[in-house]
């Protein structure tokens, strides 16, 4: 039995018998908060914990941004930080964290109407513990301040909201008030077409973080940087989750059509050359079926995150894939053939070892190409979308 075979059962085998973590649903830890604590279900756990970060790493290797929420303190209460996944943790904001508009300038019109009710995580230590609220912050401390990054600086935008509970109310914004001024710097509405945090290398701050309505939102954010040694700009897309009176991640699929309704305005959903599967509006040669596949940004030129890698390890080859993993009749089948005149083979390709998670519903999986092929080999990644 071929070497590769050996080695897919054995994985299979480590897989089925790993316990999945719980989804840690982080709350806050001032004396009294816990009356306001969610009674989740099975696969989620309750973290009190003092004060918390949505914090950004740098991995010089493969030039790319992660990140995900860090606690302060360990599961047992402990002093040292714990960082989480992107889907291994959620910030939970519970009925406390509402307020009502009393401002009337129109600089507050993103809070609703006046007497609306909105809710937020405070940018401040003392309203959060007032209303029994994680105290969130936004960092960086997994970039270090090297000069990596010109003027060591990154740059945060929103590229997209989703309430998953409630699909249509999804307002999202975070925003600071100096001296009565309002400076939006994270939202997705189009009122604000320049919003744009920027945060030092291995910088901290804080901003209030409101949401319109209850539900659990994911709320995914393009980190970008310029490299100093270059100029070039990187870019990579860190999701993370915030309950709003909700605490469960919801199940669900995405189909081409709702990401497609997502991504690009009205207009342009409704032209079939800006948004259809086989266009290619950013031209940098992934056309938008590819896009959905793998995770990209159809109107931002991302070649460089998304395209499949091919490197060699030992003896083997890997190919590295992303993977769209909550999409509906779409099917992406990475394939290998001897020569371009035989016939395209996925069985040339076999899965190893676990996936990893890269952004919101998008993991990363690697092929061994199989030993048996010697001389040449050619390899392609097939997307297809199911006829409705």
């Amino acid at each position: 039995m071929p070497r590769a075979v050996l080695f897919v059962l054995v994985w299979t085998l480590a897989l089925a018998g790993a316990a999945a973590e719980d989804v840690r649903v982080l709350v806050s830890s001032v004396a009294g908060a816990r009356v306001y604590d969610p009674a989740v279900g099975a696969g989620y756990v309750v973290l009190p914990a003092p004060h918390a970060d949505l914090n950004v790493h740098w991995n010089a290797a493969t030039q790319t941004f992660s990140g995900g929420f860090r606690t302060d303190s360990d599961s047992s209460g402990g002093g040292a930080f714990v960082q989480f996944g992107p889907e291994d943790a959620i910030a939970y904001l519970p009925a406390t964290g509402q307020r009502q508009r009393t401002n009337s300038a129109a600089q507050f019109d993103f809070q609703g109407a006046l007497g609306a009710t909105y809710w937020v995580f405070p940018s401040a230590t003392k309203a959060s513990n007032d209303a029994f609220t994680l105290y969130l912050g936004l960092t960086a401390y997994g970039v270090a301040a090297d000069g990596t990054f010109a003027d060591n600086r990154i740059r945060w935008t929103v590229h997209a909201v989703e309430n998953l509970t409630t699909p249509a109310a999804n307002a999202f914004s975070g925003y600071s008030v100096s001296s009565g001024t309002v400076n939006m710097q994270l939202t997705a509405d189009p009122a604000y077409p320049a919003a744009q945090m920027t945060l030092l290398a291995n910088g901290h701050t804080h901003l209030n973080l409101l949401f319109k309505a209850p539900g659990l939102y994911r709320v995914t954010i393009r980190v970008r940087g310029t490299l100093a040694a270059t100029g070039e700009e990187v870019s990579s897309l860190v999701p993370v989750y915030f309950g709003i009176e909700e605490w469960q991640i919801p199940d669900g699929t995405v189909s081409y059509t709702a990401w497609r309704d997502t991504e690009f305005n009205p207009s342009q959903a409704a032209d079939p050359l800006i948004s259809g599967p086989e266009a290619d509006p950013d031209l940098d040669g992934f056309d938008n079926l590819e896009e959905f596949s793998f995770g990209g940004d159809p109107l931002v030129p991302d070649a460089d995150l998304i395209r499949p890698r091919l490197q060699r390890v030992d003896q083997s080859w890997i190919l590295t894939v992303r993977q769209r993993t909550n999409a509906s009749g779409l099917t992406i089948t990475p394939q290998a053939a001897a020569s371009l005149v035989d016939n395209w083979r996925a069985d040339l390709l076999t899965p190893q070892g676990q996936s990893r998670n890269v952004a919101s519903d998008i993991d990363e999986f690697d092929y061994l190409l199989n030993g048996d092929l010697t001389g040449q080999a050619f390899l392609r990644v097939q997307t297809q979308l199911a006829t409705p």
